[in-house]
C-alpha cells in the first residue's frame, strides 16, 4: 500500500546547524510531489524563513525550538515556519542594500519568489508563511 502525504512537519532545535537539516528535509519531502523547477525555490524560501526564526525570535535562544510546515496543494507549496515569538512582526526591509550586505533581505527574498505570504500570531509564538507557484502548476 502507497500512502501520499500532501502534508508534513517536524521540529527543529533552533540553532544554525538545523536550517541545512530543514532545506534536507524539504528537498526529500518536496522533489517527487511538485515540479522540477518549484524545488530549489520552495527550499531558499525554507531557508530564510527557517533563518529568521533562529536570528530574530526566541526560538534561536537556549533551548528554542521551531516547526517547519510544508503542504503540497495543486496550485502551490505552502511553507510555513512555527517560532517561539519576537517583540516585532516580520516586515519587509525595503531599504537600500549595500553589494556587501549579507543580511536583512530574507523577506524581500520570500516576497519576491512567493505568491503572497504573511504571519499570524499563535498562543505561542508566531507561524510565517509562504506560497510558491511553479511555472507548471
Amino acid at each position: 500500500m502507497v500512502i501520499d502525504v500532501e502534508r508534513l512537519s517536524r521540529l527543529f532545535a533552533g540553532r544554525r546547524e538545523s536550517i541545512s537539516d530543514a532545506r534536507a528535509f524539504t528537498r526529500a519531502f518536496v522533489v517527487d510531489r511538485s515540479p522540477d523547477d518549484l524545488v530549489d525555490t520552495v527550499e531558499l524560501v525554507v531557508s530564510e524563513l527557517c533563518t529568521n526564526a533562529v536570528e530574530h525570535t526566541a526560538s534561536g535562544e537556549e533551548g528554542g525550538q521551531f516547526v517547519l510546515e510544508l503542504a503540497v496543494h495543486s496550485e502551490h507549496v505552502r511553507v510555513g515556519v512555527v517560532d517561539f515569538g519576537a517583540h516585532t512582526e516580520p516586515t519587509v526591509n525595503d531599504e537600500p542594500f549595500g553589494v556587501d550586505a549579507v543580511s536583512g533581505r530574507g523577506l524581500l527574498i520570500v516576497e519576491t519568489v512567493s505568491k503572497a505570504w504573511g504571519s499570524e500570531r499563535l498562543r505561542v509564538g508566531r507561524r510565517v508563511w509562504a506560497d510558491i507557484v511553479g511555472a507548471s502548476m
